[in-house]
C-alpha cells in the first residue's frame, strides 16, 4: 500500500512538472541538458550581434536550459548556415541571420544553403527601413526636386552602397532604373565606411539602414528624402515612402530572423518559434532593438514564412530589373 501510495504521489509530481514545462521543453528541448545555441553569421560588435545577445537570458529562462551565442560569420552566411543545416533536428542549434540570406542565393547561385530548402523559418526577431538620404550639400529637400536636379546635371550619380549585392546596392539601382537616372554604384565595406564618405563629402547619396542613418539625419548630417517599407517610420514622420511617391517594389523590410534546418519535426519548430516570440517580446531585448532603430517582431513561424513568401518574387524582380548578378 505505502509503495503504490508513493508511485501515485511521484506520477501526480511529474504531472505536475509537465504541466508548467514550456512547449518548448515539451516537444524536445531538454531542461537541464546541453545549451541551445544560436549561430549567427554575422561579426561580434554588429546590430545582430547586439540583437542575438539581448535575446540570450529571456530564452534561457523560457527553455529552463542555457543559451549561447556563436559568431561564425564568412563565406557569405553560408559557413554559419552550413553549421545549423547539419545539425541534429531537435531545435537545438538555431540560425541567426538578416534578410541578405534571402537575397545571396538569388544573386550567386554557388551558395549552397536556401531558406525554404534547406532552412526553415521560425521567428522573424526584428524589422527595419532603409532611408534613402542625400548629404546636405545636395540642395534638394524631395526626391522629385533630387531626381529633377539630377537629369539635369547629366552627370551620372554616385550611389553608395554596403556591399555588391546588398540591399543598399539593389535599392539604388532600383531607384535609378525607375527614375531614369545613369548611376554608379560605389561599394564599400559596410554601413560605418559608407556613412564616413558620405559625411566627407565623396558619395553624394544611399540607402542606409534606419538605425544607422537615424543619429545623423537627427543632427542634420543626412537628410532623409524617402523611405523603404509598406508604412511611414514613426521617427520620421514627414518623409514620405517611395511607393507613395509612385516608386513600386519598395515594399520589402530589412530583418533579422531565426531559423532550424529543413526536416526538424513541425511540433519543435512551433515551440521554438513560440520561445522566440515570447523573448522578444520581454523588456530587456524589445527596448534594446528600438534602442537600435529597429522594431521588435517576434512572429511565428507561419507568420515569417508568409513574410519571406511575400518579399521573396519582389527581390527576384528587382534583381532582373536592375541587372545585378554575382554568378
Amino acid at each position: 500500500m505505502k509503495r503504490t501510495t508513493r508511485r501515485l504521489a511521484l506520477s501526480l509530481l511529474a504531472a505536475a512538472f509537465a504541466a508548467v514545462l514550456t512547449p518548448a521543453m515539451a516537444q524536445g528541448l531538454q531542461p537541464g541538458g546541453g545549451p541551445v545555441r544560436i549561430v549567427l553569421n554575422s561579426p561580434p560588435g554588429s546590430a545582430a550581434d547586439a540583437v542575438a545577445r539581448a535575446m540570450v537570458d529571456p530564452l534561457a529562462e523560457i527553455l529552463g536550459q542555457p543559451v549561447v551565442v556563436e559568431n561564425v560569420p564568412g563565406g557569405g552566411g553560408m559557413i554559419g548556415a552550413g553549421r545549423v543545416v547539419q545539425s541534429r533536428r531537435d531545435g537545438t542549434t538555431i540560425l541567426s541571420t538578416v534578410s541578405g540570406a534571402l537575397i545571396g542565393p538569388m544573386l550567386d547561385r554557388s551558395l549552397a544553403y536556401v531558406i525554404g530548402r534547406d532552412l526553415v523559418p521560425v521567428s522573424q526577431i526584428t524589422a527595419a527601413m532603409a532611408v534613402f538620404v542625400v548629404r546636405p550639400s545636395v540642395a534638394a529637400t524631395s526626391l522629385q526636386d533630387f531626381v529633377a536636379q539630377a537629369r539635369a546635371s547629366r552627370e551620372p550619380l554616385h550611389f553608395g552602397n554596403y556591399g555588391y549585392g546588398s540591399s543598399s546596392h539593389l535599392q539604388g539601382m532600383l531607384l535609378a532604373k525607375q527614375t531614369g537616372l545613369e548611376a554608379e554604384p560605389v561599394p564599400y565595406t559596410g554601413t560605418s565606411a559608407l556613412i564616413t564618405e558620405m559625411l566627407g563629402g565623396r558619395i553624394c547619396c544611399a540607402f542606409i539602414d534606419a538605425g544607422s542613418a537615424r543619429e545623423f539625419i537627427r543632427a542634420g548630417q543626412l537628410r532623409p528624402l524617402g523611405v523603404t517599407g509598406p508604412r511611414r517610420m514613426p521617427d520620421l514622420p514627414d518623409v514620405p515612402t517611395l511607393t507613395e511617391l509612385g516608386i513600386p517594389s519598395f515594399d520589402p523590410q530589412i530583418w533579422q530572423g531565426m531559423f532550424l534546418p529543413s526536416g526538424t519535426p513541425p511540433a519543435i519548430v512551433a515551440a521554438v518559434g513560440s520561445a522566440l516570440a515570447e523573448a522578444v517580446r520581454r523588456p530587456a531585448p524589445s527596448k534594446l532593438i528600438r534602442d537600435i532603430g529597429y522594431e521588435p517582431v517576434g512572429s511565428s513561424p507561419e507568420e515569417f514564412a508568409a513574410m519571406i513568401a511575400h518579399d521573396a518574387p519582389i527581390w527576384r524582380r528587382i534583381i532582373e530589373e536592375t541587372g545585378v548578378r554575382i554568378k
